[in-house]
């Protein structure tokens, strides 16, 4: 079997590298065999290559590790579906063989949306636009390990996750309109183009809520409320700091407990009133330390009879009992009971910090 690597950059550029016998470098070196140029990776980060038949990758010292589906590794035998997490950067293993097969079909099937009455291909047309807007996916920060679970409801909303570098900090933040439609879905698609700029103006996720807020109640758009959660993550002190609007603050995982559950949200949901007051919040964290940001939705997942039916709470009795799994697959534990169909969108996103 002929294994290739394919990267499918944030920007959307897209590139292929067969894995050979001839182990091939991957770094932010110009003398790397596949080079990415980027400060999260190192200048010599890892190496593929085949062997007996079987690809392999291998860690060659860096700074922030290479991961195979969400798991640090030093060295490993990869195959076709796993994903290889590199700096900020992803990497699918891909049978290639398979692949040419699918490129070199002699005509173009027929598309499934042309077979669905206008209500299927309106559902279908909102899922793939949730997808795009916030797939499902792990990445690698610097000091932290994250993983994004995104399952649409299929009625056009906007749950959004966003994640980009500023500085000597990362900005992670999750918005929620309060309403679905074409109106919802696009705000939340506004607000995220917008986050960078406000972020760089404010420096401050509390602030940078505050200016979000003044600018949707300027627009006057009736009834679309947004809540949201902004932190900040600082590698280098292993410190976050967070602000809520209508959102349950993360949730912090240290040692199998939540240690902030009923913490307070902060503020009102974006766009509800002017001058509204958003608190911010910091935590130190640790090595082994887990934080997960979550929207309404996940409540269908966690949610338990005799329990006061409130996400937060729900969600945070779920962690601490699946504490002691991996990331990923504490993840998909706690959303192992979610509707096949859920009514509102799905989005769940567990980081962990790592030693890097």
């Amino acid at each position: 079997m002929t294994c290739m690597l394919t990267l499918a950059d944030i920007s959307g550029d897209t590139w292929s590298e067969d894995i050979t016998a001839a182990p091939k470098v991957l770094g932010r070196s110009e003398g790397a065999d596949i080079r990415l140029d980027h400060s999260s990776v190192s200048r010599q980060h890892c190496r593929f290559w085949v062997e007996c038949g079987d690809c392999f990758v291998e860690d060659c010292g860096s700074t922030n590790g290479t991961y195979v589906n969400g798991i640090r590794v030093d060295r490993e035998k990869i195959a076709p579906g796993d994903t290889v997490v590199i700096g900020r950067f992803e990497l699918v293993v891909e049978d290639k063989q398979r692949v040419q097969v699918t490129v070199d079909l002699p005509e173009e099937p027929r598309s499934r949306v042309l077979l669905l009455d206008q209500r299927s291909e309106e559902r279908h047309l909102a899922r793939v636009i949730h997808q795009r807007m916030t797939p499902s996916r792990r990445m690698s920060l610097p000091g932290l390990i994250v993983n994004v679970v995104y399952r649409p409801s299929g009625l056009l909303g906007g749950d959004c996750f966003d994640n980009f570098e500023l500085d000597n900090r990362w900005i992670l933040s999750v918005f929620d309109p309060m309403a679905h439609g074409v109106k919802a879905a696009m705000n939340s698609a506004l607000l995220r183009s917008e986050l960078t700029r406000w972020v760089s103006l404010t420096a401050e996720p509390a602030r940078c809520l505050q200016w979000i807020n003044s600018e949707l109640t300027l627009m006057g758009i009736n009834d679309l409320y947004i809540t949201a959660v902004i932190a900040a993550w600082f590698p280098r002190t292993q410190t976050l700091v967070y602000a809520a609007a209508g959102e349950h603050p993360p949730l912090i995982l240290h040692d199998g407990i939540v240690r902030n559950v009923g913490e307070a949200a902060g503020g009102m949901p974006l766009g509800v009133q002017t001058g509204e007051h958003y608190s911010e919040q910091l935590v130190h964290l640790k090595e082994g330390d887990r934080v997960f940001f979550f929207t309404d939705g996940v409540g269908e997942a966690v949610v338990v009879a005799d329990t006061p039916g409130i996400t937060a709470v729900d969600l945070a009795h779920r962690l601490e009992q699946t504490a002691k799994l991996t990331l990923p697959e504490q993840m998909a534990q706690v959303l192992a009971n979610a509707p096949a169909d859920p009514l509102d969108d799905i989005l769940l996103v567990g980081c962990e910090v790592t030693a890097g």
